[in-house]
């Protein structure tokens, strides 16, 4: 929660982030254990977190970051979504994309490149905890591995950039 604070540039954008790792830590957790991300966490996520950067953005009379912001999230989750639609059991999961909605959103708010590099780490430590796993033989080729808690954690590293 300190990467926020010293996030954030003003109180909503502050209390957007706050919003989002009180949803997203729960997640984690869920989606390590079972594999899923819940809409009753998932919805009110991107909900609060769009509430209070739109907060922000009629405070400030700055709505440049609330644009970007909408627009990563937009596209991002239309990505998320077109591929657990498309492939089904072996791709994404619909949690996922609604994952993504929040996280990207509050990413966006800094610009295109902090929820470009938490989608592109998050994969990036999926990959490479899938490679081990199969390379010691804890897991065998088509395993699902939970993306929620990468996603989260890359999206703690983009946030802390900005501080």
């Amino acid at each position: 929660m300190t990467v926020v604070v010293f996030a954030a540039p003003t109180v909503p954008v502050l209390l957007a982030g706050l919003w989002w790792v009180v949803c997203a830590v729960p997640l984690v957790f869920i989606d390590a254990q079972v594999h899923r991300l819940p809409n009753v966490i998932t919805m009110p996520a991107a909900a609060g977190v769009f509430a209070l950067l739109t907060m922000d953005a009629v405070v400030t009379d700055r709505w440049e970051p609330l644009l970007s912001a909408t627009i990563c999230a937009a596209a991002a989750t239309a990505v998320f979504v077109s591929i657990g639609l498309v492939l089904g059991r072996r791709g994404m999961g619909l949690g996922d994309a609604k994952l993504i909605l929040s996280m990207t959103a509050l990413l966006g708010w800094w610009g295109w490149g902090a929820p470009f590099g938490a989608v592109f780490f998050g994969f990036l430590g999926a990959g490479s905890v899938g490679a081990v796993l199969l390379a010691s033989g804890r897991v065998r080729r088509g395993a699902h591995i939970p993306m929620g808690p990468f996603f989260v954690a890359s999206a703690v590293v983009m946030l802390a950039l900005p501080a």
